[in-house]
């Protein structure tokens, strides 16, 4: 499992241009941040754009390059090649609620903003990225042909990016940290509910 997990670390490395629109975007609402005293909470969900798709994108990789076929002959069971899956997700997820906490709250600090709000930003983050994850992972790992999935997860992805981003402007968009907390929880145990769909699956997958 520790393998896989290295090896998907490695093609993030190599696209990092994935994570450029979500930095972009959370590096804008920190500036606005800094000069108007305010956070806008929704940048969360904004900032999660097509990040949420990078799960199935390793798995969609795995099986254009034929990784997955070696892996059946490898030292690991399917469980742990769910497992690494998922970890890596919650991983991302932490990564980016803190990255999206940092940059924020330098903006925040700058704009005397409350942080209460910040915090409500990097749940919400990660709230979207478990969401997103867990409810398309158990498809991909059900289809062995997962392009359509990919085409739907990237369409979606899509419509969340696009209409976060209206809602940002017309600032409609206010969540406590509080009630975020709550959505991030809920993520939490969705997430472990489609683990264990995804592993009863893949077990009866044919790789």
């Amino acid at each position: 499992m520790k393998g896989l997990l290295v090896k998907d670390m490695l093609y993030i490395r190599q696209n990092l241009g994935i994570f450029a629109l979500s930095l972009f975007v959370t590096v804008i609402c920190a500036v606005i941040t800094a000069i108007t005293g305010k956070v806008p909470a929704g940048i969360g969900v904004e900032a999660t754009a097509f990040i949420g798709i990078l799960p199935m994108v390793f798995i969609a990789d795995d099986r254009r390059t034929g990784y997955e076929k070696i892996l059946a002959y490898a030292p690991i069971s399917k469980d742990d090649m769910v497992k690494a899956r998922y970890l890596m997700m919650l991983a991302l997820s932490l990564a980016g609620g803190l990255i999206l906490s940092l940059i924020l709250g330098i903006g925040a600090w700058i704009g005397s903003a409350p942080m209460g709000k910040v915090l409500a930003a990097a749940l919400l983050f990660m709230t979207t990225m478990l969401l997103f994850s867990a409810l398309f992972l158990p498809l991909v790992y059900y289809f062995k042909k997962s392009n359509a999935v990919m085409l739907i997860a990237m369409t979606v992805s899509s419509f969340i990016s696009m209409g976060s981003a209206v809602i940002l402007l017309k600032k409609q968009f206010d969540v406590s940290a509080g009630a975020a907390a709550v959505m991030f929880v809920t993520a939490l145990v969705m997430t472990a509910v489609s683990y264990v769909i995804s592993v009863r699956v893949f077990r009866k997958t044919d790789i």
